[in-house]
């Protein structure tokens, strides 16, 4: 799994959009249950932060320490907590009614296997009718990126990047590049595409009821984007 090294300072300017930050607060707000909340892959913790605002305890955590340093810039909160964890092997003494992970994060994990461990280990820390709510690239995303993707501007008066997205396979690669006045800054990304029909096979097995939505609102697996899962704990 990538750990935003580089990434992190630009997160807020490159990646992050105030709009799709709500769609999925409103998403979670939609689905969740009760109060209790762990967000895995929190990033610079956009969402953990307004979710806190609006009553939630909220646990977040993220691989990145550099992430993590910048969630913990935000004004402090006594509802809300930034931690550095791998969000495959977490483990806490808490349980919780619903636990999220979005921004495609999911789809760092490198394997089916992997997938399983990350289910099983969610099912585990939550609640009787906990849920799970989680975001993945659908197969579109694949075609998609057949053809090289090359974005590149300023970030502000002195940094300058590209961005370039290929996939092959099952596999995108991102690269991204950022020209600094210290000099060049990269990093790599590897994201696993997963079927979403296995998906969701997996899950039922381990005994969660599962429902889909396609970029956040249409039913079911359809073209798009993001596919959304709904996890319900039986």
């Amino acid at each position: 799994m990538s750990r935003y090294d580089a990434l992190a300072k630009y997160y807020e300017t490159l990646i992050q959009e105030e709009e799709a930050v709500l769609r999925w607060f409103d998403f979670t707000m939609e689905h969740c249950r009760g109060n209790e909340f762990l967000e895995l892959a929190c990033g610079c913790g956009d969402l953990a932060y307004k979710l806190a605002e609006n009553g939630k305890n909220v646990m977040a955590t993220d691989l990145s320490e550099k992430m993590i340093e910048e969630a913990n810039k935000r004004p402090v909160l006594p509802n809300l907590s930034f931690e550095v964890m791998n969000m495959l092997n977490f483990t806490t003494d808490k349980k919780f009614d619903t636990i999220c992970c979005y921004c495609d994060s999911f789809n760092y994990l490198e394997s089916y296997e992997e997938v399983a461990l990350l289910f099983e280990n969610v099912y585990s820390h939550l609640h009787e009718k906990g849920v799970f709510l989680f975001d993945m690239h659908s197969l579109d995303r694949l075609k998609e990126f057949e053809d090289e993707y090359i974005e590149e501007g300023m970030l502000d008066d002195e940094v300058g990047y590209q961005w370039t997205i290929n996939s092959e396979d099952n596999k995108i690669y991102q690269h991204l590049a950022f020209y600094t006045p210290n000099g060049l800054e990269e990093e790599e990304h590897l994201q696993m595409v997963f079927d979403p029909l296995e998906i969701i096979k997996m899950m039922e097995k381990i005994g969660f009821a599962v429902e889909c939505k396609t970029d956040f609102d249409k039913e079911g697996i359809t073209s798009g984007e993001k596919i959304f899962i709904v996890g319900r704990k039986k």
